[in-house]
């Protein structure tokens, strides 16, 4: 059973909270890059307000979001080749956070040496812009095979949840929802599952075994948790037509806005051995949360019908039950099972035992400083038929 004050541990993101620590070692993507053009954005990361820009030369900065002089937002100001211009009285500031200039200052004034503008580092990968708000020096941002490899990629923010950011990506982790949740999309994984858990050195990952409507034949699925959010899907090639080669794999970060608030990221990937060509509306639709109260979705003419409905897509499944469960889920009133939810707990401990290991002052599990092992990294995420000599060796009784 997950305590209350364990749940605190696992869902609080600020600046010197434990988890809030914990994540701040990660790389987080907070836009799209070919969004990012002329002007800059408001962006809320783990709690910080910030804003995303990119200058004249084509470089992505992110910087503290109000003006070091009169707390101006920068996200109203102006793009300049050397950085960003704040909209109220004109200062200058580069991506790293730097004041090139301040207007109404004398020219002999030391006044922008003085200043230190919040900056944190930025990299684009994949088609995201990717930010760490971590302690220097920055772990090297991991070259995932979904967002590096040799292949067709696609991107896509796909909406936001009012809901802590852990409930998110637990939900990846939990092979027998799709059962139950996503019966009416898949309707040939409606069986309850065979299921293990691994550790990786990247996260965890989940098998989920059933059979189908063949004797002797079963759907074996790995799903992998790439830390500290990625859930990494491998039901892909469903959605593809002559399929082949390597399966299409797609990753979706639950990124952490604040406590309560969950941007949802995905990034799509067919690797370049695979021929087979996507079918229309491929990537998941937006997210689209339910009103708990469906009164709200009707004008005063209207005649409501008491219910919920929620569209027949993976994406919008899972919103529905993620905001089900209130901003912040009570866990220490959950009744976990032994089993279906073996990976749920092993979810909570891996972040319990990073967290320490932060504390500790030591990196956390699946960062990489070595420049050696900068290279592309395979997620092997699938679905495939297997017989029953397969199942075995998958997945031994």
């Amino acid at each position: 059973m997950t305590t209350k004050a364990e749940n605190e541990r696992l869902t609080r993101v600020g600046r010197d909270t434990p988890m809030g620590e914990l994540l701040r070692r990660y790389w987080w993507p907070v836009g799209i890059s070919a969004d990012l053009r002329e002007k800059p954005t408001f962006i809320r990361l783990l709690g910080e307000d910030l804003v995303l820009f990119r200058d004249g030369q084509g470089r992505a900065g992110v910087v503290g979001a109000l003006c070091s002089h009169r707390r101006a937002n920068l996200c109203l100001g102006s793009t300049e080749a050397r950085g960003l211009r704040c909209r109220y009285h004109g200062w200058l500031y580069d991506v790293e956070g730097t004041v090139l200039q301040t207007p109404g200052e004398p020219a002999d004034s030391g006044l922008k040496e003085r200043i230190n503008h919040l900056a944190y580092p930025v990299e684009e990968l994949g088609g995201l812009v990717f930010v760490y708000l971590g302690p220097r020096p920055a772990p090297l941002l991991p070259r995932f095979d979904f967002l590096a490899g040799e292949g067709e990629h696609y991107v896509r923010i796909t909406g936001f949840a009012n809901c802590n950011w852990l409930q998110c990506v637990e939900n990846g982790i939990d092979p027998l929802h799709v059962s139950f949740t996503h019966s009416p999309s898949w309707n040939d994984l409606q069986v309850e599952p065979d299921m293990g858990f691994e550790e990786t050195p990247w996260g965890l990952v989940h098998k989920a075994l059933r059979p189908t409507a063949v004797e002797g034949k079963f759907n074996y699925r790995e799903h992998h948790l790439l830390m500290p959010c990625i859930s990494i899907g491998g039901s892909g090639q469903r959605n593809l037509i002559g399929a082949a080669g390597t399966p299409p794999t797609s990753g979706r970060w639950s990124v952490p806005i604040d406590d309560t608030h969950t941007m949802m990221v995905r990034a799509a990937y067919k690797p370049a051995d695979n021929p087979g060509q996507f079918k229309e509306g491929h990537l998941p639709a937006g997210w689209k949360p339910i009103a708990i109260e469906p009164y709200r979705e009707y004008k005063e003419s209207d005649t409501p019908t008491l219910g919920y409905s929620i569209a027949r897509i993976i994406a919008s499944e899972d919103a529905a039950i993620m905001d089900s469960l209130g901003a912040i889920v009570d866990r220490e009133n959950e009744n976990l099972l032994t089993y279906g939810d073996y990976g749920i707990q092993r979810l909570r401990e891996l972040y319990l035992r990073e967290m320490e290991r932060v504390e500790a002052g030591q990196d956390p599990l699946g960062t990489i400083r070595d420049p050696a092992q900068h290279t592309v990294i395979p997620i092997p995420a699938y679905e495939m038929e297997v017989d029953e000599a397969e199942r075995k060796t998958l997945m031994p009784v």
